[in-house]
């Protein structure tokens, strides 16, 4: 436990670097000529397929840390270098996601700036601040931005990307899938396969989103960390549609392939969770906390200490959780969405939870957006409107069993017991260990 306060405390200290690597100075435009700007503009597509390619080897290692140190190095001998900038920029994200660490946001944002004052606009650029704008969950900037990228390059495979994610959590999905699809056939590997099997299994085809995650398994292993990811991705599949041991074999692939891997461990523990193992569970995530301490992680542990009769640690672990996500929002990411479920499963403030799922909806109006919303209405007993909202949020024939859950609570709440119980059988026939908090209670409403 103290190690995980002791990593906040670092995090918080972390973003004073930014003043350090960049000198905390101002500057304006970098004043290229249109004939330079025009001369860029044509190169470009040649210059960001190198760039990304440089990128690649950097990672290909699996040892990131020493390549982010390796462009910082650079940075500091050629501080006007844009392509270097970039790449920083993106590296930082890549740095986020494996250490969980939000203040790497906010270094790839000063990267990112830096790089479009000192250089030409490329499509790398605005594909990397894209990027960047997704994971901080502010999906309308990173629409505007993924648009820039595909009309200044439409072969950077990358941008196709970003633009799919902004428009999957605008809830703009037929278009998000094209974006997906033409990803996948400029760059068949594991960032187009993996977002064309997030598609299938949103829209109720999990034995699809597998084939799909198969393919891009054999299709790319340039970089450790995203095969091991892409591994866990597979695994998670498996679970939640009640599928452990095949869940089990997919999370230690991934662990034979990046020996550590702590997305791995933590879907074991759900999986030794889900069999009834909390104090296997428990120590697990102990374990994997104390590297990487995701909310959803922390969630998770106080869940499976409540129950476990851990009254007083789950309350600890959920403490911490508010912690955290503090730390996001302070490094730019929208949390509205994580912050407004985790107080409507846990029963705390609910009026302002409602408030935050309004909030989330309205500015990333996907099907998980309007589930929150929907649970928000039910949490606070205005059943009919959440009805309305539930009703939408499966509408793209999802099979998460949570949302179906939801489905089922509410139709209760309305005296439609039969169709109610029909939704939670459904659910725990879909993943009967689907959460630790909400799975026995289907149970217990249906004896």
């Amino acid at each position: 436990m103290r190690k995980r306060r002791a990593w906040i405390g670092v995090a918080v200290a972390l973003a004073v670097s930014a003043a350090l690597l960049f000198g905390g100075s101002v500057r304006g435009p970098s004043g290229h000529s249109l004939r330079v700007a025009a001369i860029a503009g044509q190169a470009q597509a040649a210059n960001d397929q190198g760039s990304l390619g440089q990128l690649l080897a950097g990672f290909s290692t699996g040892d990131t840390a020493k390549f982010v140190a390796g462009l910082e190095r650079r940075v500091r001998l050629h501080p006007h270098d844009g392509e270097t900038l970039t790449l920083l920029g993106l590296a930082y994200q890549q740095r986020a996601r494996e250490t969980g660490d939000p203040t790497y946001y906010g270094l790839s944002g000063l990267a990112l700036s830096r790089a479009g004052r000192h250089d030409a606009p490329t499509a790398l650029l605005a594909q990397a601040e894209a990027s960047l704008a997704n994971a901080r969950h502010r999906f309308r900037t990173g629409l505007a931005l993924a648009r820039r990228a595909v009309r200044l390059d439409r072969y950077n495979a990358s941008a196709f990307g970003a633009l799919g994610d902004a428009l999957l959590n605008l809830g703009r999905y037929h278009a998000a899938f094209a974006a997906y699809d033409r990803m996948a056939v400029l760059a068949p590997g594991i960032a187009g396969f993996a977002r064309v099997a997030n598609a299938r299994e949103l829209t109720g085809h999990p034995e699809a989103a597998i084939a799909a995650l198969q393919l891009a398994l054999e299709s790319d292993s340039t970089v450790p960390e995203q095969v091991a990811w892409t591994q866990v991705q597979l695994g998670n599949v498996r679970f939640n549609h009640g599928e452990l041991d095949a869940a089990a074999g997919a999370y230690r692939a991934a662990l034979r392939r990046f020996p550590g891997y702590v997305h791995a461990q933590a879907g074991l523990a759900r999986v030794a969770a889900a069999r009834g193992r909390h104090a296997v569970a428990t120590r697990m995530l102990e374990h994997v906390i104390g590297v990487l301490p995701l909310p959803a992680y922390v969630i998770m542990l106080g869940d499976v200490r409540h129950a476990a009769g851990d009254q007083a640690g789950a309350r600890r672990e959920y403490r911490l959780v508010q912690a955290i996500e503090r730390l996001f929002e302070a490094n730019g990411v929208r949390t509205e969405l994580q912050t407004a479920l985790f107080d409507l499963d846990h029963g705390r403030h609910v009026r302002a939870a409602l408030a935050r799922a309004r909030a989330a909806y309205a500015s990333a109006p996907g099907v998980y957006a309007e589930d929150a919303l929907a649970w928000g209405l039910f949490r606070t007993r205005n059943c009919a409107a959440a009805r309305a909202h539930s009703i939408r949020a499966l509408r793209l024939g999802t099979r998460d069993a949570l949302l179906i859950f939801h489905g089922g609570m509410i139709e209760r709440c309305l005296g439609n017991r039969a169709a109610g119980d029909a939704f939670l059988r459904r659910a725990l026939a879909t993943n009967p260990g689907f959460s630790l908090l909400w799975a026995p209670v289907a149970r217990r409403l249906l004896r």
